[in-house]
């Protein structure tokens, strides 16, 4: 068995880290074993219950597709870090043809155009004039408006946005951050995100240098400062994101509020229970949408009075024909092949919506879920005997003449997850099963067979945490108390693996891939730091006069915190100085002349951090720590060396790479799938350069 966390997938060649060990557990015989196999542990985010969840998260239940992004691309691109290196090739050397040579920016355009990737904005132009456009040049259908979208394109009369991130028409406007320090804990380059998205104070001195690298997208002389109009915070903390946005909404806290959690650190769902009611003006997370959604509602007669189309381009997406689509790279902008929607490039979906009833939509389980049913990893099954169970059983919502099972409240939300989904109600398990026997051609309802009777609604887990049921959605059997370990269906029940031959794979043969030379599991270098770009302003001496040293910065998960509990109270500021030290080698720290508890500077081009220094003997040479997540709200002191501007965090630091290879798809499992396909924020090959802080600190 391997156990891993998410550090390894911030390394530039992360991929091949996971590879090697991966590939090491299938020449064992590992994999699909109790005891054995990669268990990958991310803190709190395996949502178990995913096929009921991602229909009301998304809006299924009303219409299809929903608009989903990687998020790494997304701030990549449109806080304009890729304006500040130059082709990859420069810190990861590749041999070979034009695939693998020029800008990151421009795969991502080339990822985007093929159908690899998603993006948004999607076009240079409003998806829902596109489609008014359409219709008045005689386009009847989706098929027709898709057709004439295409032509658009090929005449170049329309660009994908992400050609022209710095256009004004292109910029994101709007961002609600829920659920995360969206602007410091999680924004690798965070004095980018306030320098382009917020065009504020930063201590960034890196220069914009992608101009002679780029050829795919538009170069501006000036970079944006500033692109979005409107910052929201839902938030029950005044950190970053908090004090940088234009709206904070207060949100309920753990113990204030109705939810589901469940995880892959172990195989039970169970209940976050309101022990109090929100504080103050306070709302749960469910409720704030809702208001919002009522807000959207109300205001919509004067500008959307009836329901509207618009168009959606749809990555080729995984567990669907379009795994078969691009055997051969080829690209319809070159003339290579021609432009055809869901297999050349990304498919064109036109969607109606209705932002009049968007609030009553928000509390009612829609009619589309009992038509089409639901399903997730490949797996889907129908559902309108229960979707009627729920009318019949369960509270409901009426309008416009028409009833539907309530969404109202988020009990009412949590029990219509429960009742539709395979890991909490045992017929809808054994449906599923049959469902997925059917398309594999192997018995497979004997592991539901036992538990069909089983039901859990949310006060069964008041009462206490149940186990999930073993799920066609998932790879492990948990039955008779067995526990759970990721692909014993695949190895017990001969169930294909999600992949292009249905088996485990050594080679990959994407062209993409045996271009990048990574078609088998091989060794790669890590990123020279002298040509990574963390230090070229940053000189070693910083200002000339104290000693300093370059360091591997890394920045791990909390260490006197993580997730559920924050340092910034009394009780967790007597631990570990009061602040988040940085951890430096004793042999390191001597040779710049820094002392246990002294005060350091570290930086490097993306910004500086200042704070003590913690010597130990535990680290090994040649690398630091500094955890995340400070806030420049406590203990945080001003930087000599940028201009006695207050420090920063930990991600001030760093500036988000992408590794070109995660971007390929349109074949195999190399399709996209919503939060498991693209490339990662790559951040622990950032160096860094260190000394003693001169004199006391300054606040």
């Amino acid at each position: 068995m391997i156990i891993i966390g998410a550090g390894i997938n911030h390394w530039y060649h992360n991929d091949l880290i996971y590879r090697a060990c991966i590939s090491t557990l299938m020449l064992t015989g590992c994999v699909g074993r109790n005891g054995g196999g990669l268990n990958h542990y991310v803190g709190q985010e395996k949502v178990a219950p995913m096929a009921p969840w991602t229909t009301i998260a998304f809006a299924f239940d009303w219409s299809r597709p929903p608009r989903l992004q990687n998020a790494p691309s997304f701030h990549y691109v449109h806080c304009d870090q890729w304006r500040y290196e130059r082709s990859f090739t420069e810190y990861n050397p590749v041999k070979g043809g034009k695939l693998i040579k020029g800008h990151v920016v421009d795969l991502q355009v080339k990822a985007v155009r093929m159908g690899w990737l998603p993006f948004y904005p999607q076009f240079n132009r409003n998806p829902i004039d596109l489609v008014k456009e359409a219709e008045e040049a005689g386009a009847k259908g989706s098929t027709e408006i898709a057709n004439w979208i295409v032509e658009q394109l090929k005449a170049k009369k329309l660009h994908f946005a992400v050609e022209d991130p710095d256009a004004p028409e292109n910029w994101p406007r709007l961002w609600f951050i829920w659920r995360g320090n969206a602007l410091l804990a999680s924004a690798k380059g965070h004095e980018y995100f306030l320098k382009h998205y917020l065009g504020t104070h930063t201590n960034a001195v890196a220069e914009e240098v992608a101009k002679d690298s780029v050829s795919e997208v538009v170069w501006r002389e000036d970079s944006p400062k500033g692109k979005f109009d409107l910052v929201v915070d839902i938030n029950f903390r005044m950190d970053t994101s908090a004090l940088y946005s234009d709206i904070v909404l207060p949100t309920a806290t753990w113990y204030e509020k109705d939810d589901l959690n469940t995880t892959d650190l172990h195989s039970y769902v169970h209940p976050l229970t309101a022990a109090v009611p929100p504080c103050w003006e306070s709302k749960s997370d469910w409720d704030i949408f809702k208001s919002i959604a009522k807000a959207v509602s109300e205001l919509a007669p004067a500008h959307f009075p009836e329901p509207f189309k618009e168009v959606v381009a749809i990555p080729l997406q995984h567990d669907t024909p379009a795994e078969l689509a691009q055997p051969e790279i080829k690209d319809w902008t070159r003339g290579e092949c021609e432009p055809i929607p869901g297999k050349t490039m990304p498919n064109l979906a036109v969607v109606e919506r209705d932002y009049a009833n968007l609030h009553n939509r928000y509390v009612s389980f829609g009619p589309v879920a009992r038509r089409d049913g639901v399903g997730a990893h490949g797996v889907s099954w129908h559902i309108d005997d229960l979707y009627d169970e729920l009318l019949a059983t369960r509270p409901t919502a009426s309008w416009n003449g028409q009833r539907y099972p309530s969404l109202d409240d988020a009990t009412d939300a949590a029990n219509v997850i429960l009742h539709l989904a395979p890991e909490t109600n045992g017929e809808v398990a054994y449906r599923a099963f049959e469902h997925e026997q059917e398309k594999v051609g192997l018995p497979l309802t004997d592991l539901a067979e036992k538990y069909r009777s089983v039901r859990i609604t949310f006060k069964d887990l008041q009462q206490q945490p149940r186990r999930l049921l073993t799920s066609p959605c998932w790879t492990g059997i948990t039955n008779e108390g067995r526990a759970y370990a990721a692909f014993c269906v695949n190895v017990e029940k001969l169930i294909p693996w999600r992949t292009l031959t249905g088996r485990q794979h050594f080679y990959l043969d994407h062209q993409g891939y045996i271009a990048f030379g990574e078609h088998l599991p091989t060794y790669k270098p890590k990123p020279d730091p002298r040509v990574f770009g963390d230090l070229v302003k940053s000189q070693s001496n910083g200002d000339g006069k104290t000693k300093s040293i370059m360091l591997n910065y890394i920045t791990p998960h909390g260490k006197w915190h993580i997730h559920s509990t924050y340092y910034d109270n009394h009780r967790m500021l007597t631990l570990s100085r009061g602040i988040e030290p940085f951890w430096i080698n004793d042999v390191d720290a001597r040779e710049i002349g820094v002392e246990d508890n002294d005060w350091v500077e570290a930086f490097n081009d993306h910004g500086v951090v200042v704070t003590r220094a913690c010597v130990s003997a535990r680290l090994p040479r040649g690398m630091c720590l500094f955890y995340h997540s400070p806030e420049r709200t406590i203990s945080v002191p001003r930087s000599p060396l940028r201009g006695n501007r207050r420090a920063g965090g930990h991600n001030s630091l760093t500036r988000t790479r992408l590794k070109p290879v995660l971007m390929m798809g349109g074949y195999g499992q190399f399709t996209y799938g919503f939060n498991y396909w693209g490339p990662t924020g790559v951040n622990r090959d950032t160096h860094i350069m260190v000394r003693k802080l001169e004199g006391a600190p300054r606040w």
